[in-house]
């Protein structure tokens, strides 16, 4: 014990990956309570609504996820370099333009809120309108955030995210109870989200010192980089996201329900093995940076996400009965026999998450023609397969598998290309 914990120690990725693990594992755990308590007070049908309002707000979120990348990527290779002051340009130009981005954005989203609402056959505009009240806060925080992240602060970012998903659940419990149901659930996202942005500043105290100087930087590169890594986060949140929105779209409200009470399960791998690539991407970055071989740190990855993922997939498959009862519910045992495949199509996912994060972290940015693919290949699946749960399930394990397979073959070219051993 004493071996490994040493071990553990002396490796950089290691001791990150514990530390961001902890963490990230006690928010996932936070934001899995959320969802159990919300699949709990809310019907059925309403838990259907939430669940298809959350799967639009990722997708709607591309475009910060797109710049948060960005930026973890460039605060990583400046932090490399000795660069401060070109880490204080980067952070000032990012934040200024966030608040135009803003503006526009609420201004279109809001303008479109009655077809949202219409497309997920909702009763009312009004959890629409909630929704989009909750991207001013991650939006405000999204860039903060990223900074701390490239900086390998994890700690930090572990700590403001359990405050946020702690008043989250709070909220979410006083607003459902009062009888604001799915309009009370979103709205207490909105106003935890508010409060870990001010969180955020805490950490990047030091980028507002008055002798910090600015130093200029190459904005034509980092503009450049932002539209293969827009679309390949575009196409990555489809790909857990899309089955939820045609679920909702093909089949009755109680069935969504279902399926988004089977999705809250699945999802828990990725969900367990995203604090491991969170740490990848800043130090492959850096690794990158400074002509270092990156791929030793993939592959720690690639070892580790798959021997936590490979534990609960086990256990979706052995004891399905058991894990539906404890985490949704009795209700939802005509699940059981879908839990296992279903996981196994999230497992799939989270290594294809792994992939195209390293192909980014190493500027090598064609990720995203695989994943675009694979999201078009998932999406005629479906949208041809939905008489029934199984067929989309079936449908999500064959597009990940052939997702995954085009990935490796890109990662061997690239291998070879830059002789990583």
């Amino acid at each position: 014990m004493f071996d490994i914990i040493k071990k553990i120690k002396s490796d950089k990725f290691l001791s990150n990956s514990f530390i961001f693990f902890v963490g990230g594992f006690l928010v996932s755990l936070g934001s899995y309570l959320f969802q159990f308590l919300m699949v709990r007070l809310l019907s059925v049908e309403s838990y259907g609504e939430l669940q298809s309002l959350l799967a639009v707000s990722v997708i709607f979120g591309i475009p910060i996820a797109a710049l948060s990348t960005v930026l973890i990527k460039y605060t990583a290779r400046f932090k490399a370099k000795g660069e401060n002051g070109k880490l204080h340009s980067l952070f000032s130009l990012f934040t200024n333009r966030m608040i135009l981005a803003i503006s526009i954005f609420s201004v279109i989203f809001f303008a479109f809120s009655g077809l949202v609402a219409d497309f997920l056959k909702l009763n009312s505009v009004w959890p629409v309108i909630i929704l989009g009240l909750t991207f001013i806060p991650t939006l405000l925080s999204s860039i903060n955030r990223a900074v701390i992240q490239g900086l390998e602060k994890f700690t930090s970012i572990s700590i403001i995210g359990l405050v946020e998903v702690i008043v989250r659940i709070l909220l979410a419990f006083i607003l459902v109870k009062i009888g604001l149901a799915v309009n009370g659930a979103i709205g207490a996202i909105a106003l935890a989200g508010l409060v870990g942005y001010f969180f955020t500043f805490l950490p990047l105290k030091f980028l507002f010192s008055k002798d910090k100087k600015k130093e200029p930087i190459e904005t034509k590169e980092i503009i450049k980089y932002l539209p293969p890594v827009f679309f390949s986060l575009l196409f990555l949140t489809l790909f857990y996201n899309i089955d939820i929105v045609l679920v909702k779209h093909f089949l009755p409200a109680y069935e969504a329900g279902q399926y988004g009470a089977l999705a809250l399960i699945g999802h828990i791998i990725f969900f367990i093995t995203g604090p491991i690539v969170a740490v990848m991407f800043p130090m492959t970055s850096a690794a990158h940076a400074n002509n270092a071989n990156p791929s030793k740190i993939f592959k720690k990855t690639i070892a580790l996400a798959a021997l936590i993922g490979s534990a609960v997939l086990l256990i979706y498959f052995l004891l399905p009965e058991l894990v539906i009862k404890i985490l949704v519910g009795s209700k939802f045992l005509p699940l059981a026999g879908l839990l296992g495949w279903f996981s196994l199509a999230m497992f799939l996912y989270s290594l294809i998450i792994i992939f195209s994060q390293y192909f980014l972290s190493i500027h090598k940015t064609r990720v995203f023609y695989f994943l675009g693919s694979g999201v078009l290949l998932q999406t005629i699946f479906i949208a041809v397969w939905h008489q029934n749960l199984g067929q989309i399930v079936w449908a999500m394990n064959v597009a990940m598998l052939l997702t995954l397979g085009l990935l490796l073959v890109y990662y061997e070219r690239v291998r070879k290309l830059e002789n990583y051993v």
